[in-house]
């Protein structure tokens, strides 16, 4: 992209169905940044042991794998917006019916279609933001979808702080649905965003088109999922107290935040696979350095910061390369299949950094996110090197 490109005024509607979807999710994340750890803390003060926990949070991650295949039809019949709705109005509902019945048994139904909910917004937002943003802006734009995104997830802990760890969380995670869906509601209705093609791609054929940019999501689920799960024992291990684990977490998420949508905005100006090479490049580089900052406090956190903005702004080139290659029916199909590389990263991530923390004692959790990130280099740098022949050619 050149910075001497003239930018194009964004259509009232669009603009406004940008703006819907973008705030929409950022409180789709704050629920699920209550969710998750509120369902984990309820559950162990009835007594419910880790491993049906983790059960629990299973029947939340996977629709992702038998939603998913649906998403692209549910998208073209239904128009994103409505299906927005849908998905929102699902998702509160479930809310609130955890908040009422708070058991494990009645959670296993419930957790599945919040999961289900959860996997429609996600993938739908995503090909409804890529559909919409013209591309000089979608750098931009999808750098302020990933740092909302980043927020609502950051707020989730901060908000158990504020309001405690009783069922009262889950019903202000209702309430956040129908005022999402009521904001969505006032954006463009039409269902004309992702006509079909004349042959339409199976899902797994627009793999084969773009892997780095499809593939992204599972590499960078697993590493976060991994970070997030396993950093406050890492810290530990390392000689930093409980609490300053904790708090660089939020440090981790605070670079989420700021990076996203400062990376979109290079990504506007820069070649999008020389920028994701030199992303990855950089957070390996990052990981490398952040052992040796342990246990230094402020070293770790802004090695932390640095380290996570880069990782998540490997997120954001994704999806903006989604949005530069697929356009109509494929852009949904290739939406909803990053939403399920997410869904099994997220999976894959945290029991294989367990087992390497098992292995080498803590340094096998940077080890694994290295070995992530490294299995995905050669992705983009494949596609830069067929690029650069295409256009030789």
């Amino acid at each position: 992209m050149s910075p001497l490109v003239s930018l194009s005024p964004i259509q009232p509607r669009h603009k406004r169905s940008l703006g819907a979807a973008i705030i929409s999710m950022g409180m789709v994340n704050l629920s699920m940044g209550i969710a998750f750890p509120l369902t984990a803390l309820i559950l162990a003060r009835q007594g419910v042991e880790p491993g049906m926990i983790g059960l629990s949070t299973a029947a939340q991650a996977a629709p992702v794998f038998l939603i998913s295949p649906f998403a692209p039809r549910i998208m073209r019949h239904f128009g994103p917006a409505n299906v927005m709705m849908a998905g929102l109005l699902l998702a509160g509902v479930s809310f609130a019916l955890m908040g009422l019945y708070a058991n494990l048994l009645a959670w296993f139904p419930l957790r599945f279609l919040l999961g289900s909910a959860g996997t429609l917004l996600w993938a739908t937002s995503e090909a409804w933001i890529n559909s919409l943003a013209s591309e000089e802006r979608r750098g931009r734009i999808i750098g302020l979808y990933g740092a909302a995104a980043a927020a609502g997830f950051a707020l989730g802990p901060t908000t158990l702080v504020l309001v405690g760890t009783d069922v009262a969380p889950f019903f202000i995670g209702a309430g956040l649905m129908i005022a999402a869906a009521a904001i969505v509601a006032t954006a463009d209705r039409s269902r004309n965003h992702f006509e079909a093609t004349d042959k339409p791609s199976a899902m797994w054929r627009l793999l084969l088109i773009a892997p780095a940019a499809l593939l992204v999501n599972f590499f960078f689920a697993a590493a976060e999922e991994s970070l997030v799960t396993f950093f406050p024992l890492y810290a530990i291990r390392s000689g930093m107290a409980e609490e300053a684990s904790l708090v660089l977490l939020t440090v981790a998420a605070l670079g989420a935040i700021v990076m996203q949508p400062l990376i979109g905005a290079v990504a506007d100006r820069i070649n999008r696979l020389n920028l994701m090479i030199g992303l990855v490049i950089a957070t390996l580089a990052g990981y490398l350095i952040l052992p040796f900052a342990l246990p230094g406090f402020v070293a770790t956190a802004i090695a932390l910061f640095v380290v996570v903005g880069f990782a998540n702004g490997i997120f954001t080139l994704g999806m903006v390369l989604v949005g530069e290659r697929f356009r109509g029916s494929e852009l949904a199909g290739a939406s909803a299949f990053t939403t399920a590389m997410w869904g099994t990263g997220a999976l894959v991530g945290a029991p294989l950094s367990g087992a390497a923390m098992q292995l080498w004692d803590p340094h096998g959790l940077i080890a694994a996110i290295l070995l992530i990130f490294l299995a995905y280099l050669p992705f983009p740098i494949v596609a830069r090197l067929r690029a650069r022949k295409y256009n030789v050619d």
